[in-house]
C-alpha cells in the first residue's frame, strides 16, 4: 500500500506540477516581456506557486516509499537527456522527440510550450530528476548514523555550487540552442554533468534530511526574491546576466527545484524508522541438580 500512495503521490503531483509551473511561467514571461519595468504579472505567480508546491508533494511521497521519486526522477531525467543531448537542427530535420512534443504543446498553449522549454532547457527537469533519483536510491527507513549526517551536511552546502554551474550553463544553453539555432555539444554535455554532480551530492540526503534542507532551504529562498523582483532591479546587471537570471526567477525554475528539495527533505525527516530487530537470546541451559554431597 505504501507503494501505490508513494507512486500515485509523485506521479500525479509531478505531472501536474510541472504543467501548471510551465503555464504560469510562460505566462509571466509573455506578461513581463510586454509591460517590462511596469510589470503586469497578474496573478500567473500564484500558479508558479501551486506548481511547485505540487512538484514538492511529489518529492514528499518519500515519506511512504522511495519508488515515487526513483520512477519519477528516472522520467525527468531521461526526458531532459532526450531534450538537452540529441542535438537539434530544425533546418536539416533533426531534433529529438523530447523537443517534438514541447513543440505539439505550442498547439494547445503558445505560455504552456513556451514555459516547459524555459524548464527543461534551463535545467530545472535535470536538476530535480538527478536529486529525487540519487536520493531515492539511497533511501532507508533505519536511522542515519554520524557518518550520514556529515555527508548530507557537506553534500547540501555543495550542492549549491553545481546548482548555480547547471543554470549558468542552461541559459547559455537556452540560447544557443533555441534562439540561435545552434547546439552545442559542449554547452549541452556541461548542463547534464553540473545537473549530476548535484544529484550526486544530494544522494545522502536519502538516509539523512540535512542537506536537502539545507541546499532546498537556501534556493527556495532566492526563488521567492526572484520571482517577486521587480525588473527594475535587473537594470544595472551585466547583459549576460540579464539574459538569464530574470527568466529562471520569472518562470519559477529555482523555486521549483528549492521546493522539491525541501519536500523531499521533509518526506525523508518524516520517514518512519524501522523497528530494531530483538537482540538474539542464547538458550538458557537447565538447571542441573546440585551434585550429592558425599557420603
Amino acid at each position: 500500500m505504501r507503494i501505490v500512495i508513494s507512486l500515485l503521490l509523485a506521479v500525479v503531483g509531478s505531472i501536474a506540477g510541472v504543467v501548471l509551473l510551465s503555464y504560469g511561467g510562460g505566462y509571466t514571461m509573455f506578461q513581463l516581456s510586454r509591460f517590462g519595468a511596469e510589470g503586469g504579472a497578474g496573478a500567473y505567480p500564484l500558479l508558479i506557486g501551486l506548481g511547485v508546491l505540487l512538484l514538492a508533494a511529489a518529492a514528499f511521497s518519500v515519506r511512504w516509499s522511495p519508488v515515487g521519486i526513483i520512477v519519477v526522477g528516472a522520467a525527468h531525467v531521461l526526458f531532459s537527456l532526450l531534450a538537452i543531448l540529441v542535438p537539434f537542427s530544425p533546418l536539416d530535420g533533426v531534433q529529438s522527440p523530447a523537443v517534438q512534443l514541447l513543440n505539439a504543446l505550442f498547439d494547445v498553449d503558445q505560455a504552456l510550450a513556451a514555459g516547459a522549454f524555459y524548464f527543461v532547457s534551463f535545467g530545472g527537469g535535470a536538476l530535480i530528476g538527478f536529486a529525487l533519483l540519487g536520493a531515492g536510491l539511497l533511501a532507508r527507513r533505519a536511522r542515519p548514523g554520524v557518518l550520514w549526517r556529515v555527508l548530507s551536511a557537506i553534500g547540501g552546502l555543495i550542492a549549491l555550487g553545481p546548482a548555480v554551474w547547471a543554470f549558468a550553463a542552461g541559459g547559455d544553453f537556452y540560447r544557443r540552442t533555441f534562439q540561435l539555432l545552434a547546439w552545442d555539444a559542449v554547452t549541452a554535455v556541461v548542463l547534464v554533468v553540473a545537473a549530476l554532480v548535484f544529484g550526486l551530492v544530494l544522494a545522502p540526503s536519502g538516509r539523512s534530511a540535512i542537506g536537502a534542507w539545507i541546499a532546498g532551504g537556501i534556493l527556495s529562498l532566492i526563488g521567492v526574491v526572484l520571482l517577486v523582483v521587480d525588473p527594475v532591479a535587473y537594470a544595472d546587471l551585466p547583459a549576460v546576466v540579464q539574459q538569464t537570471l530574470p527568466t529562471l526567477g520569472w518562470t519559477g525554475t529555482i523555486l521549483a527545484v528549492g521546493m522539491s528539495v525541501l519536500g523531499l527533505a521533509l518526506g525523508v525527516t518524516l520517514r518512519p524508522a524501522s523497528a530494531p530487530l530483538a537482540p538474539a537470546v542464547e538458550p538458557t541451559p537447565p538447571a542441573q541438580d546440585a551434585a550429592p554431597e558425599a557420603v
